[in-house]
C-alpha cells in the first residue's frame, strides 16, 4: 500500500519563476492493481515518480509504503528501499554503453549486494526475450 499525504514540491531555478510541480497531491494506490499517470507535458508525472523512489524528496507531506514514511529514511535506506521495492525505467535509461545486456544486469545485481549466476542472468534474458 502506498499513501502520499499532502504532497508539495516546487523548482526553484536559479533564474526565472519557480515551478511549482505538485500542490497538496493525496493518493492511495492499493496492493494489488495497475495505475496509469496520465498528463501533458510538465503535469508533474515524473516528479510523482520521482517522489515515490526516492529520488527526490518533497517540500512538503509524507510518503508512506506499507506504513514506513519513506521521506524520513536515511540515505542508506532509501537506496535499500529504491534497490529492493522500487523498479525504475527511464526515459533515458543508463546502460553502460560498452557493456554487453548481460554484463549491464550482472552490474546491476552485484551493486545490490546479489552472487549473479550465469545460469539465473541467461534465464532472465531469456524470460524478457533478450537472447
Amino acid at each position: 500500500m502506498l499513501n502520499l499525504i499532502h504532497i508539495y514540491k516546487t523548482y526553484r531555478p536559479k533564474k526565472g519563476k519557480d515551478a511549482e510541480a505538485l500542490k497538496d497531491i493525496n493518493l492511495t494506490i492499493a496492493e494489488k492493481g495497475l495505475v496509469f499517470l496520465l498528463g501533458k507535458s510538465g503535469s508533474g508525472k515524473s516528479t510523482l515518480m520521482n517522489l515515490i523512489g526516492g529520488l527526490d524528496s518533497p517540500d512538503q507531506g509524507e510518503i508512506h509504503f506499507y506504513g514506513k514514511d519513506i521521506v524520513s529514511l536515511s540515505r542508506e535506506d532509501c537506496d535499500a528501499y529504491r534497490n529492493t521495492t522500487v523498479g525504475f525505467i527511464f526515459q533515458e535509461f543508463d546502460l553502460i554503453e560498452s557493456f554487453s545486456v548481460y554484463k549491464n544486469i550482472v552490474l546491476s545485481l552485484e551493486l545490490q549486494g546479489k552472487e549473479a549466476k550465469r545460469e539465473d542472468v541467461v534465464q532472465l534474458m531469456e524470460s524478457l526475450e533478450l537472447i
